[in-house]
C-alpha cells in the first residue's frame, strides 16, 4: 500500500528537485520525506530518482510514474474538496481560528457583524498558536485562520486585514526621534522576549537582524504581553509589543525604522481554497474582503 504522504513528498521533491525542499514545502524534516521516497520505491519495485549527482533527477520509471501519482494526489484533493463542501453545506459553520497576536476581543469586533447578518450560519472560535494552527487548517479542522506569521502553501490563500503598528515599551529613558524610538536605540537595551506561540518573538527578531543590529535578549521568556509589560516595570528590560496589547501607554514609544518609519505587523486571514466552495463560505470571504479592512483600520489605537 502506497501512503498519501509518500506520494505527496515524491511529486514535491520531483517538482522542486530536492529532497530538502519538499520537506520544507511539506512542513517536514527531509529524512521524514527520504525515508518515505524510499519506502514507495520499495513498494513499487522500481527507482523514482537518481541520487548522488548536485540536483535530485527523475528516473526513467519516475518520468512514466510520477505523472500518475500526481493524479491521484488531484483525486484524492477533488475528493477532499467535495467532501468539505457537502459537509459545510450541510452544517452551514464557520470554524475561525486566531492566534493570541490577533487577539479574541477584536477578532469578535471584527467578525460581529457578519454574525449578527448572518445569525443561521454557527460561528466557532479557537485560539491558539500559529504552527497548531496551520495543522489544524491543514488538516481541514478550521476553516479560517487569523494572525501573523502563517507559512505559503500552493493551497492557501490569504487578505491582509489590518497593519498591527508596534511600540516599544521601556522603563529606562532611550534615545528617540520625533516618531518614536528607533531599532537601533531599541537594541542598546536588553530585550524581552515572549514565549513564541503567536509569531511576535520571531517577528521581533527578524525586524533587529534585518536592520543588523545585534540584541541582548533576556534568558527568560513571557508567557503574554501582560507578562511583558509587567517585567518592562520590573527594570527588567525593554519590550517590543503591538500596540493593540499595550497597556501602559506612559511607558511606550512608537518603533521605528532608521528612516523613521513606524514599523507594524501584517495581521492576516488565510484559508484553504477549498473552503470558498461552500455558499455561506463564499459569503463570509467576500464579507473579509470588502467589510473587515476598513473596520479593521478603526480598531488600530
Amino acid at each position: 500500500m502506497y501512503s498519501l504522504p509518500a506520494l505527496r513528498y515524491a511529486a514535491a521533491a520531483a517538482r522542486l528537485k530536492s529532497f530538502s525542499a519538499a520537506a520544507r514545502e511539506c512542513g517536514v524534516s527531509q529524512p521524514t520525506v527520504s525515508s518515505a521516497v524510499s519506502d514507495l520505491e520499495t513498494a513499487l519495485g522500481t527507482a523514482l530518482f537518481l541520487r548522488g549527482g548536485r540536483q535530485l533527477e527523475v528516473s526513467t520509471a519516475g518520468a512514466r510514474l510520477l505523472p500518475k501519482i500526481a493524479e491521484i494526489l488531484g483525486a484524492v484533493e477533488a475528493l477532499q474538496s467535495e467532501t468539505l463542501e457537502l459537509a459545510s453545506n450541510a452544517r452551514s459553520e464557520l470554524r475561525i481560528g486566531f492566534t493570541p497576536l490577533a487577539g479574541a476581543g477584536r477578532v469578535a469586533l471584527l467578525l460581529d457583524p457578519y454574525r449578527r447578518q448572518h445569525a443561521e450560519t454557527r460561528i466557532l472560535f479557537f485560539e491558539s498558536g500559529v504552527a497548531d494552527l496551520e495543522q489544524r487548517l491543514d488538516a481541514r479542522q478550521l476553516d479560517v485562520i487569523i494572525g501573523f506569521g502563517f507559512g505559503k502553501g500552493r493551497s492557501r490563500k490569504r487578505i491582509r486585514l489590518l497593519q498591527d503598528p508596534l511600540v516599544v515599551c521601556s522603563k529606562t529613558a532611550l534615545p528617540s526621534t520625533g516618531a518614536g524610538t528607533s531599532l537601533e536605540a531599541t537594541s542598546q537595551a536588553r530585550l524581552l522576549l515572549t514565549q513564541d506561540l503567536c509569531g511576535l518573538a520571531t517577528a521581533t527578531s527578524a525586524l533587529f537582524d534585518a536592520a543588523g543590529l545585534a540584541v541582548d535578549a533576556y534568558p527568560g521568556r513571557a508567557m503574554s504581553y501582560g507578562a511583558l509589560e509587567d517585567w518592562v516595570e520590573l527594570g527588567l528590560g525593554s519590550a517590543v509589543i503591538p500596540q493593540y496589547h499595550v497597556r501602559n501607554r506612559a511607558l511606550s514609544r512608537a518603533l521605528t525604522d532608521a528612516d523613521g518609519t513606524v514599523l507594524s505587523l501584517a495581521l492576516e486571514a488565510v484559508w484553504k481554497s477549498q473552503f470558498a466552495a461552500a455558499e455561506h463560505a463564499a459569503r463570509f470571504l467576500a464579507y473579509l474582503h470588502r467589510v473587515v479592512p476598513p473596520l479593521a483600520s478603526g480598531l488600530v489605537r
